[in-house]
């Protein structure tokens, strides 16, 4: 890692109007922030203070000319705010502050230890349940967001394949709690048509919030229609592995080894039912200190995407 006089991080959350999902996030900052020994510092997309202008301003103001701010996103996978929101504010930020350099990390997933954190908590749940029927008689369900970001949505799938290699599920699919197909009904019916009588619902969230409750509401009451047993999952955090796949992005992001693939992303290649957002601006709604955009670029020789481009030093 090459010497920086003055690092500062900024962790972007999704935000959240509930009080504790918006404290769970801070405190995971704070063990952030103790873990590197570098200051960090939490902003969000929307729905809690502050927000991604201020964040940013701060965090420039804190490092100084001729410092560098490290852009963390505290998300599973790259969909839409991370190539759009994030990479613009980062765009808006570089140019009120030319002097600091920013950085920008990858999303945390997909990530190995992040299914085995999956699959850890599923089998605590599974422990905690009276009379659940043993792993192997049990179906999981793999819940995520979703997003209108086909590369992003293909990850939850490819997480669920990986979650089921080599360990005792009978069968573990997956559903997303909006905008993407399959729905939670959609794939509770599914396990049921496979003859499943036992679901472990595992929701591949970060923190407590109104997905986490809508995945195990509407989980129950889909389930309860058809007899099947549920038996729900905690979200992911709070685990040490968390942490070190975070530390593992900043040390990317500081090192210059960011990697991002672009092979399969929507605004560069013509995907079914996106065609016409190939080349499409950049552009967020969520940065409050002032709207901006940046051009996906068209031509084939410059595919390495936002995210190598918003690594790079300014």
């Amino acid at each position: 890692m090459e010497h920086i006089t003055s690092v500062s991080t900024l962790l972007v959350g999704h935000g959240s109007r509930r009080a504790e999902a918006i404290a769970q996030f801070n405190r995971f900052v704070s063990e952030f922030a103790t873990l590197t020994g570098q200051p960090a510092h939490s902003c969000f997309l929307e729905l809690a203070e502050p927000d991604m202008a201020s964040g940013l301003e701060r965090a420039a103001r804190e490092t100084g000319d001729g410092g560098t701010v490290v852009v963390l996103p505290i998300f599973l996978g790259a969909a839409n705010h991370e190539k759009n929101d994030v990479a613009t504010a980062i765009q808006w930020a570089r140019y009120h502050f030319p002097k600091v350099t920013f950085r920008y990390a990858t999303p945390l997933g997909p990530h190995a230890k992040l299914i085995a954190l999956l699959d850890l908590r599923i089998r605590e749940a599974h422990q905690q349940a009276l009379d659940a029927s043993p792993l192997e008689e049990s179906s999981v369900l793999v819940v995520g967001r979703g997003s209108s970001d086909p590369d992003s949505n293909s990850e939850l799938a490819r997480t669920a394949h990986l979650l089921f290699e080599k360990r005792p599920y009978r069968l573990v699919t997956y559903a997303f709690q909006a905008v993407a197909r399959p729905t939670i009904e959609e794939a509770l019916h599914y396990c049921a048509a496979t003859g499943a009588h036992q679901i472990l619902v595992s929701s591949y969230i970060l923190f407590t919030g109104r997905v986490y409750e809508d995945i195990q509401t509407v989980s129950s009451q889909v389930a309860a229609r058809l007899g099947l047993r549920v038996i729900h999952a905690m979200y992911l955090a709070p685990h040490p592995w968390l942490l070190e796949v975070a530390h593992q992005r900043w040390r990317e992001a500081m090192d210059g080894t960011t990697a991002m693939s672009c092979d399969i992303c929507k605004y560069r290649f013509p995907m079914a039912g996106y065609e016409d957002q190939v080349g499409e601006p950049q552009h967020t709604h969520h940065l409050h200190g002032g709207h901006g955009s940046h051009e996906h670029t068209r031509s084939p020789e410059h595919l390495e995407h936002a995210y190598r481009e918003a690594s790079s030093e300014v």
